[in-house]
C-alpha cells in the first residue's frame, strides 16, 4: 500500500473529503505526529527515509534539495495551500519530483479575512469589545471603508478578489504589481501606481504577493517611512514580506496607525513583541481557514494525487511539468 506523508497540520482535520478519497483509492496516510514537530531538515530526512512516501502533502515544512534527494520513491509533492516558498522547486524538477498546489481554493477566505481586518481596524472593534467586556462603555469614532484609499500590493487571485470586495464598498483603489490587470482597471476603476506612490497615498496598504527573494522584506523602514501616520498595514500573505523589527518600531512610536497581521516570519510567533502592541490586530494564520475553503483545498489535493499517481494525468495545477521528462 503506497504511503502519503502528510506534513500539513490542516489536511483532513476539519473536513473528511480529501482523506476519504485517498483512503478509498488505496493509499496509506501517515500524518506527522505532534511529538515529531517542529519539522527541520534532519527530521524530514529521517521521515522520508523511514516512510518512503510516493507523495507528500506539505504545509510549511522545509522541503529542501537535501530532503528531496533522499526521498527515493517520491513522485509528487502537493502544497495544501497556494504558496510554495517552502519547496525547492528547481531541486524537485531536477530530481523528477512533480510539485503542485491548490490554486483558487482559499481565495475568497483570505480576501474576506483581509476585508474583516480593515473594518476591525477602522472601527476599533477589538478596542470596543475589550471596553465592553471590562465593564466600560467607551465611544470609539472610526472611519468608513468606502471613504478610504486602499493600496493593494499584488493583484493576483487574492489581491483581485480583495479589489472586487472593496469596489462594493466604494473605496478608491490603487494597486502595485509587476503585471497590470487591465480588467481591474476597466471594471473596477483601479489605478496602477508605483509602490512608492501607493505607500504615500493609501489609508490602508494590504499585501498580496508571493514570498520570493525579491519580495522578502519588501516592506521595511524605508517603505514604512513613506506611509501616512494615519495609515494601516494589512498582511494576510507571508510574514517575511515585512521587516518585523521596523514595523514594531513604527507602530510602537505611533508613526503608522496600526496593523492587521495574520502571518509572521516565525509561526507560532512566541515572544514576538508585535503581539503586545495595542494597535496590532493579530490572528493565527487563519486566512484560509473556512470549512468551505478547506473542503475545496482537501479535494483538490486528493484529486491531484489520484490523477497523477493512479490515472497518469497531468493536472493543470502541476507547477513543474518538466519533471515528467526527468528520469530518476
Amino acid at each position: 500500500m503506497p504511503t502519503i506523508l502528510i506534513g500539513s497540520r490542516s489536511f483532513g482535520q476539519f473536513v473528511s473529503i480529501g482523506r476519504d478519497l485517498l483512503l478509498h483509492a488505496g493509499f496509506h496516510l501517515r500524518w506527522v505526529r505532534p511529538e515529531e514537530r517542529p519539522l527541520d531538515v534532519n527530521k524530514l530526512k529521517a521521515l522520508v527515509r523511514e516512510e518512503a512516501p510516493v507523495a507528500i502533502i506539505t504545509g510549511t515544512e522545509p522541503l529542501t534539495r537535501e530532503v528531496l534527494a533522499v526521498a527515493r520513491g517520491l513522485r509528487l509533492v502537493v502544497k495544501h495551500g497556494v504558496g510554495i516558498d517552502n519547496i525547492d522547486l528547481e531541486a524537485a524538477t531536477s530530481l523528477g519530483i512533480l510539485v503542485a498546489n491548490a490554486p483558487n481554493t482559499n481565495t475568497e477566505a483570505v480576501a474576506e479575512l483581509t476585508i474583516g481586518m480593515m473594518l476591525s481596524l477602522l472601527r476599533g472593534l477589538c478596542r470596543s469589545a475589550n471596553s465592553a467586556r471590562a465593564g466600560g462603555w467607551e465611544p470609539i469614532v472610526g472611519h468608513e471603508l468606502g471613504r478610504m484609499i486602499v493600496g493593494v500590493v499584488g493583484t493576483g487571485r487574492i489581491g483581485s478578489q480583495v479589489i472586487r470586495y472593496l469596489h462594493s464598498f466604494g473605496s478608491t483603489i490603487i494597486a502595485y504589481d509587476v503585471v497590470k490587470n487591465e480588467e481591474l482597471v476597466s471594471r473596477y476603476g483601479v489605478r496602477y501606481v508605483s509602490l512608492e506612490e501607493l505607500l504615500a497615498s493609501a489609508d490602508i496598504v494590504t499585501l498580496h504577493v508571493p514570498l520570493t527573494e525579491k519580495t522578502r522584506r519588501m516592506i521595511g523602514a524605508r517603505e514604512l517611512a513613506l506611509m501616512k501616520k494615519t495609515a494601516f498595514l494589512i498582511n494576510t500573505a507571508r510574514g517575511e514580506l515585512v521587516d518585523e523589527e521596523a514595523l514594531y518600531n513604527y507602530l510602537s512610536e505611533g508613526r503608522i496607525a496600526g496593523a492587521g497581521l495574520d502571518v509572521f516570519s516565525t509561526e507560532p510567533p512566541k515572544g514576538n513583541p508585535l503581539l503586545k502592541l495595542p494597535n496590532v490586530l493579530a490572528t493565527t494564520h487563519i486566512g484560509g481557514y473556512t470549512y468551505e475553503a478547506m473542503e475545496r483545498m482537501d479535494r483538490t489535493v486528493a484529486e491531484t494525487i489520484i490523477a497523477v499517481l493512479l490515472v497518469g494525468q497531468q493536472p493543470a495545477n502541476i507547477l513543474n511539468p518538466a519533471a515528467f521528462d526527468v528520469q530518476r
